[in-house]
C-alpha cells in the first residue's frame, strides 16, 4: 500500500465516502482511513436518513440543494437503489411563536431558492390528514425534501470510489499527525503513517477528538437521538414530520415512513 497521496480523509461516513467518490472521479489521489471494519459504521449507521435543503443557514442550503439533486439522480446515473424517496419535509406548529419564526423563515428560505411554503391549519390537514387537528397552526412544507437508506447509500459511493481509484484503509485508528511549520504533512495510524498535502477530518461526532491531535480545538459535540422502528403499516403520510415543540427530556420529535 502506497504511502502519499494527494487528500487524505478521515472517517468513512457520510461525508467521507462521498466526498472520497467525487475527489477519485475527478483523478485525484484520494486515501479514506476509517477506524471500524467497513464504510458507514460510525454515526452513519444510526441515522434515519433524512435528506433536507430546509435550513437556516445559506451555506447548508446551497449544499441541501446540491445534495438532494445527487440523490434523486443516483439510482439512474449507477444503477444502485438507495431507496430514495421525495415525500418532502414538513416542520409543524402548535404555538404562535413557532408560526412566526418558521413564517420568517420560509422568506428567507426563498430568496436561495427553496421550494417552500407556510401552509395554514386546513392547508397541511390536506396535505397530511394524520396530522393531531387539535391546536395546530400550521406548518412549513417543502416537497423537494426527501429520504433514502444511510446504509445502501454509503455503501453504493463506497463501491463507485473505488472503482475510481479511491483507497480506502478500514480498521485503522489514528494516533496523531506530524506537521512542520504549523502544517499538517503526515498522519500517524494504527496501521502505519501516511503523508498528503490535504487533510479532510470526516469523523463526524469524533471529529473534535481527530482536531485536539493536531492542536486544534473545534466546537463539534455529540447530539443525542433516539429512534424508533415500527413493523411494516401502510403508507398514511409522505413527508418526514417535525413536531418542534419542547417536550420533557426532548428539544423535539420528528417521524417519517420508510420508502419500503
Amino acid at each position: 500500500m502506497e504511502n502519499r497521496y494527494d487528500i487524505i480523509i478521515i472517517g468513512a461516513g457520510s461525508t467521507g465516502v462521498p466526498l472520497a467518490y467525487f475527489l477519485a472521479r475527478e483523478g485525484v489521489k484520494v486515501l479514506v482511513i476509517e477506524k471500524e471494519k467497513s464504510p458507514g459504521q460510525g454515526s452513519n449507521k444510526a441515522a434515519i436518513g433524512g435528506i433536507r435543503a430546509t435550513h437556516s443557514n445559506p451555506a447548508k442550503i446551497v449544499v441541501g440543494l446540491k445534495s438532494i439533486e445527487i440523490f434523486k439522480n443516483w439510482e439512474m446515473e449507477t444503477g444502485d437503489n438507495i431507496e430514495w424517496y421525495q415525500g418532502g419535509y414538513s416542520f409543524v406548529t402548535y404555538r404562535k411563536s413557532d408560526e412566526e419564526s418558521l413564517r420568517e423563515l420560509v422568506r428567507f428560505q426563498k430568496n436561495y431558492g427553496l421550494n417552500i411554503d407556510f401552509l395554514n391549519r386546513n392547508e397541511l390537514l390536506e396535505k397530511i390528514p394524520s396530522l393531531n387537528p387539535y391546536g395546530l397552526r400550521g406548518g412549513t412544507y417543502s416537497p423537494e425534501d426527501g429520504s433514502a437508506s444511510p446504509l445502501l447509500a454509503v455503501n453504493s459511493f463506497y463501491r463507485h470510489a473505488v472503482q475510481y481509484g479511491a483507497t480506502f484503509l478500514f480498521d485503522a485508528e489514528v494516533t496523531g499527525f506530524i506537521k512542520t511549520r504549523h502544517r499538517i504533512i503526515e498522519v500517524k495510524t494504527t496501521k502505519g503513517n501516511f503523508r498528503g498535502d490535504i487533510f479532510v477530518n470526516a469523523a463526524g461526532a469524533h471529529a473534535s477528538q481527530i482536531a485536539s491531535m493536531a492542536g486544534l480545538s473545534i466546537p463539534v459535540n455529540p447530539d443525542s437521538h433516539e429512534a424508533g422502528v415500527t413493523e411494516p403499516v401502510k403508507r398514511f403520510f409522505d413527508p418526514m414530520i417535525v413536531d418542534i415543540r419542547p417536550q420533557k427530556g426532548s428539544k423535539n420529535f420528528y417521524f417519517y415512513q420508510h420508502k419500503t
